[in-house]
């Protein structure tokens, strides 16, 4: 089980630490709304092997795309506190493709 960022007392006295932890929470709990971590290593393991139709793979690498999206919002959230705005969506079909694996 992963331990709550928001938690550790070194976030106590800095506020942007404290605020990237957040992001970084918001990010990881959105990615995983969609595809959680087993789906992703199944996935990644089926493409790997060539499992994945066409179809999937094109899906699959358009879902890790996604990811690297996520990512970069949210660092870019962390650093600047005014930030705004929608994250990244997903792409259509990814959470039944998860659901699958």
């Amino acid at each position: 089980m992963e331990r709550d960022p928001l938690l550790d007392p070194a976030l106590a006295g800095d506020p942007r630490l404290a605020r990237r932890a957040r992001v970084q929470g918001e990010c990881r709990n959105r990615i995983r709304a969609e595809i959680d971590l087993p789906a992703q290593v199944n996935l990644q393991g089926a493409a790997l092997t060539g499992l994945l139709s066409y179809e999937e793979a094109e899906l699959f690498r358009a879902g890790q795309e996604w990811i690297l999206d996520m990512l970069r919002s949210a660092r870019a959230r962390a650093a600047d506190p005014g930030r705004c705005g929608e994250w990244p969506s997903p792409p259509e079909g990814l959470a039944a493709l998860a659901k699958r694996f």
